[in-house]
């Protein structure tokens, strides 16, 4: 698939300390909580990626995706008619799936530290209803249940 290509042509990456990478996932938690909550229309938000695998870094030059640095990958599951944000621009190569209509990215540039993007995938309550959606998650890496082999940490559960 042309998308898991394009993943896997990043560049070197310098991880973080461990003690810098808590300290930078904790300030992006702060962050994203004081934007989206509280929102009666939020049911689960969950951090995904490198910050939580403990891989968050520094890129070699050119960076990857526009920046030098790891993004921080949150998923918010939300109500059929939750209006999403409009401090996040849709995120034009974020495309796990094949049906664009699940194809709910969005990202922030410089959102920590005026270096750290945040990327944010919204999942719509009906999409968790679906089993081939369920299974097409999974396999792009998005935890879809308490059992994924995806590690994830919970922000806010309902």
């Amino acid at each position: 698939m042309k998308q898991e290509l394009y993943l896997k042509s990043r560049p070197k990456k310098i991880l973080f300390s461990e003690t810098i990478q808590k300290r930078l996932r904790d300030k992006a938690i702060k962050k994203i909580k004081s934007k989206l909550l509280p929102n009666s229309k939020i049911i689960k938000l969950i951090l995904i990626g490198s910050s939580v695998k403990n891989s968050f870094g520094k890129y070699a030059p050119p960076g990857f995706r526009g920046s030098l640095y790891s993004d921080f990958d949150f998923i918010v599951f939300v109500k059929d008619d939750y209006n999403l944000p409009k401090w996040l621009k849709k995120e034009p190569s974020a495309k796990p799936f094949l049906e664009d209509k699940f194809n709910l990215a969005y990202r922030n540039k410089k959102f920590i530290n005026n270096k750290h993007d945040v990327e944010v995938f919204f999942i719509k309550e009906k999409s968790c209803k679906n089993k081939r959606f369920i299974t097409l998650a999974e396999k792009v890496g998005i935890p879809m249940s308490s059992n994924s082999k995806h590690k994830y940490i919970i922000i806010y559960k309902k």
